[in-house]
């Protein structure tokens, strides 16, 4: 059995903010229903003439100021809108469409501003925009031919889908079944999560509606998928860039905070399970049908870019990231997608290919200090 079997739908922490439904825990903090007359008639019994003394027990200190100040006392879903804001206010995103004589071009780029200020949300920062990431969207032509593979995996559906139905929702289940996370143990890790799942999400619907590339069923009434298709585009797509970030994040938090040594035999099956997850979810949304290989591709690499920059921004441990381009347009048509193709899951490094590659030179990276407090409370919790 999963370790977070019943924890689907964490997206957005719905079911886990405050820890409100806790068993004989509803009423701490807030009143509700009859517990608001109780409490009523309870502080007319007990607290006697009004003197306005208060209690130093937990009054000794002032709050703490500037970053991280007090960031463990707020409510997680306020923590949220920090977090957020402290990675959007530095990601900008374009699109470059022009024309050539084989038509329209579109390709769109994520972009960092790369700070030199040295106090980090205290003064205005100074500094330059840099690319982290470019896609080019692939021609009608290899999309079309790409459908004889999505065909071809039809034929798994009815090995696949139990698995295609449970990882609809944040895959939290089957992370859980590699890495051991529980809610109980691991609430800072599953935050940290959280945010890395809609940072994943924010890149990839600005390069899906950017890129504008049509589902597979759109181009054939045959591909019947077997599941509701999403109404945005398809590539990238969302599980596979989502699952590999994740895998990512979470191989480097657990294995930098348990100490485990990143060559070591441990480390190697673990990043292997844990990209070897991140494939068959993202291949499982070909075999459903709402799916090119290309997508999971084009998310594989955009996942390991959002994965390392999010590493980065919370620990500033090498201070820069590597600078990738997807080129759809020269992405072979019977090119298929294994999760082995340009990222090798043993080394922990990725591979060149002539749709993937890699701009010379890093992007400089600052450490957050809001994030980095994140992160250093997710790893106490593997140590």
């Amino acid at each position: 059995m999963s370790t977070l079997e019943g924890f689907e739908g964490f997206e957005g922490f719905e079911g886990f903010e405050g820890f409100e439904g806790f068993e004989g825990f509803e009423g701490l903090g807030r009143a509700r229903g009859s517990s608001a007359s109780a409490l009523i008639a309870h502080r007319d019994g007990i607290v006697g003439s009004w003197n306005r003394l208060g209690s130093t027990a937990w009054q000794s200190t002032q709050i703490a100021q500037g970053m991280p100040g007090s960031m463990g006392r707020w409510d997680n879903r306020i923590r949220q809108f920090l977090f957020e804001s402290e990675l959007l206010s530095s990601l900008y995103f374009t699109l470059d469409q022009t024309t050539s004589g084989s038509g329209a071009s579109r390709t769109a780029t994520l972009w960092h501003f790369s700070q030199t200020d040295t106090n980090p949300g205290e003064t205005p920062p100074t500094g330059a925009w840099n690319a982290l990431i470019t896609m080019v969207r692939p021609t009608d032509l290899t999309l079309k031919a790409q459908l004889d593979l999505v065909n071809g995996y039809a034929d798994l559906r009815g090995d696949r889908v139990g698995e295609i139905l449970a990882q609809i929702a944040p895959q939290y289940t089957f992370w859980g079944s590699v890495v051991p996370l529980y809610k109980d143990r691991h609430p800072r890790t599953l935050e940290l999560l959280n945010i890395v799942l809609r940072l994943a999400k924010y890149a990839e619907m600005n390069f899906k509606h950017a890129l504008v590339v049509r589902r597979p069923h759109e181009y054939s009434p045959q591909v019947e998928p077997i599941i509701a298709t999403p109404i945005h585009g398809s590539l990238p797509s969302g599980h596979s860039t989502e699952t590999h970030a994740v895998a990512r994040v979470l191989f480097e938090l657990v294995t930098t905070s348990a100490g485990v040594v990143p060559a070591s035999a441990e480390a190697i099956q673990l990043r292997t399970l844990l990209m070897a997850q991140a494939a068959r979810i993202a291949i499982n949304r070909t075999v459903a049908g709402v799916h090119y290989p290309v997508d999971s591709m084009a998310g594989q690499r955009l996942g390991l870019s959002i994965g390392d920059y999010f590493v980065e921004r919370s620990t500033g441990v090498t201070g820069n990231v590597e600078v990738w381009t997807f080129d759809g347009e020269a992405y072979p048509g019977t090119q298929n997608f294994s999760g082995g193709e340009i990222y090798n899951g043993a080394g922990g490094v990725s591979v060149v290919q002539p749709y993937a590659t890699q701009t010379a030179g890093n992007l400089a990276v600052s450490m957050s200090p809001r994030l980095n407090w994140l992160w250093t409370q997710a790893a106490a919790e593997w140590q």
